[in-house]
């Protein structure tokens, strides 16, 4: 079966490549190359091979192109991340960050004492007069 099919394939082949050229001139087409009429057919030749090789210079240089354009995008994109992770801080830098990181500690650790006092007061009056409402509206004192 596979030897059917094969020969199939090769026959499809060979009718294909034994039809007439589309690519040659129409004095070249069906034609055996006779030596004493070269000089006649060269300029069909010349202009056909110019147009193939003209065809295939643009083809090569689009595709030249991208390959450089991809080259450059892939390479500009590496560099680029490249120097991201690359980059630190000074020593100064690391120092003033260090120094504004601790400022900010301070000043949320003294929120969080005065949110205690705060808390402490509120438990106090709690105790002190269980069910008034100390003109919060008559819903007692809020929880926090």
């Amino acid at each position: 079966r596979a030897s059917a099919e094969s020969r199939q394939r090769v026959a499809a082949e060979m009718k294909r490549r034994s039809c007439c050229s589309g690519g040659l001139p129409i004095q070249l087409r069906d034609r055996v190359f006779e030596p004493a009429e070269a000089a006649q057919t060269m300029p069909f030749v010349e202009a056909k091979l110019r147009r193939a090789f003209s065809k295939l210079a643009r083809i090569l240089a689009n595709q030249s192109f991208a390959f450089a354009d991809t080259s450059m995008a892939y390479l500009c994109q590496r560099r680029v991340d490249e120097a991201m992770t690359a980059i630190d801080f000074s020593m100064d830098q690391q120092r003033a960050l260090q120094a504004r990181h601790e400022e900010l500690e301070s000043v949320a650790k003294q929120v969080e004492q005065r949110l205690a006092g705060v808390r402490r007061c509120i438990a106090a009056l709690r105790s002190a007069i269980p069910g008034s409402s100390l003109g919060f509206g008559g819903g007692g004192l809020p929880r926090f």
